[in-house]
């Protein structure tokens, strides 16, 4: 595998092309070059992707597998959270949003037979989603299809393949209609949304009794 994008060319580099990116893991700062792929945090140890990297070349480039490689869980979340993140800035209230939907799918899907991909992505973010899907709605009526193109432009730049994509807005389009995502995928993303958005109104903690007693009945 290499460790550099063989498709960019220095001679064009700015001086935004050397940057520093917090380690996911322990916070530490990771300088990476723009065309670096991974990088190693010395702090921690901890081997993760340049989450600036625009990853949507490797749709199509001829160097994918030996540039990007497969990407486990893992490296897919840490980049689609980055991008959730970037979005969102400073709202510190709807990043952490996202991360609770995001934690309890990731305590719910270990418990079924799920694609861990579509799910991670869709519970991290669902809240862009739902707020694009409600601009939708007002300006042109509940029975037109939603694009979703935040929600696309994230998950292009981090790499995920057509059905990943296809299969994370079809959830989202089905909001409020869980029945028609008919898959335990779906079910998921509605349930830990519904859970999430329950206890932030509540500001109740009772989580675990929730996630204990839960089924997806799919």
């Amino acid at each position: 595998m290499i460790s550099k994008c063989p498709g960019q060319d220095t001679q064009f580099w700015g001086p935004n092309a050397i940057y520093s990116v917090e380690c996911p893991k322990c916070g530490n700062p990771v300088e990476f070059f723009k065309d670096d792929i991974r990088r190693r945090c010395k702090e921690c140890g901890h081997m993760f992707l340049n989450p600036k990297l625009n990853l949507g070349c490797a749709r199509w480039c001829q160097f994918a597998d030996q540039c990007v490689g497969v990407m486990d869980k893992e490296e897919f979340k840490e980049l689609i959270v980055a991008g959730m993140k970037e979005f969102y800035g400073n709202d510190q209230d709807n990043i952490d949003q996202a991360l609770e939907v995001l934690g309890f799918a990731e305590e719910l899907m270990e418990k079924e037979d799920v694609n861990p991909k579509v799910v991670i992505a869709a519970a991290t973010l669902y809240g862009i989603g739902m707020d694009e899907r409600g601009r939708t709605v007002h300006r042109r009526g509940a029975r037109d299809k939603v694009n979703f193109p935040t929600v696309r432009d994230i998950l292009e730049s981090s790499g995920a393949k057509d059905g990943i994509i296809e299969e994370v807005c079809r959830i989202m389009e089905s909001h409020g209609h869980p029945g028609k995502a008919g898959t335990v995928d779906g079910k998921i993303v509605h349930d830990t949304y519904r859970l999430a958005c329950r206890k932030r109104e509540s500001g109740a903690n009772g989580r675990a009794v929730e996630l204990e007693d839960y089924s997806t009945g799919v």
